[in-house]
């Protein structure tokens, strides 16, 4: 069936919307975040920045994963999408070709969700570590990636999660 994305900048409050979604949708947790933890769990180490072309690397794989993993007869709301390993590339100045190809095959439902930068919310943890400024210049990063590759966007408004939930419920419903 159809496969939605919310996406935007880091700490934005996206993993929280998700969450309100899971009763009624499928939903796919943000695969970079999953990635770190199952390194940690192997490794010990507490991030993937040292090794950023792995880490794109991987995100990329994962990322095409857990498109195809998506049930043909269900809708699907995921965490971020494939172009958002576009966003990651970019931020740390690698060639974003293999990201593009990938995100060129594997699409997404138009609109994509995007919640931007919201300093009031912003927090970091254990493995979100970037400042709110590096958190922005991300988030630019992201539209960049789904501009170029032709989506439309619509901003999620910076309400209670619960409203932001139910805005993406009512666009959802009005296409299905």
């Amino acid at each position: 069936m159809a496969r939605y994305v919310i996406t935007g900048g880091l700490g934005v409050g996206k993993t929280s919307v998700l969450s309100l979604l899971k009763p009624r949708y499928e939903t796919v947790a943000e695969p970079a975040r999953e990635m770190i933890a199952e390194h940690r769990k192997t490794t010990g180490e507490t991030t993937l920045d040292h090794r950023p072309e792995l880490f794109v690397e991987l995100l990329i794989s994962r990322s095409i994963e857990n498109h195809a993993a998506a049930s043909p007869s269900a809708v699907t709301v995921f965490d971020r999408g494939v172009p958002d390993c576009i966003a990651y590339a970019m931020a740390y100045d690698l060639d974003i070709g293999p990201a593009l190809d990938a995100a060129s095959q594997y699409r997404y439902e138009s609109p994509v969700f995007v919640a931007s930068p919201w300093e009031e919310i912003y927090s970091t943890d254990d493995m979100r570590r970037a400042t709110f400024a590096q958190a922005e210049a991300f988030h630019s990063y992201v539209v960049e990636a789904y501009k170029r590759l032709r989506y439309r966007t619509i901003e999620l408004p910076k309400t209670s999660v619960e409203e932001r939930a139910a805005f993406l419920v009512e666009h959802i419903e009005s296409r299905i």
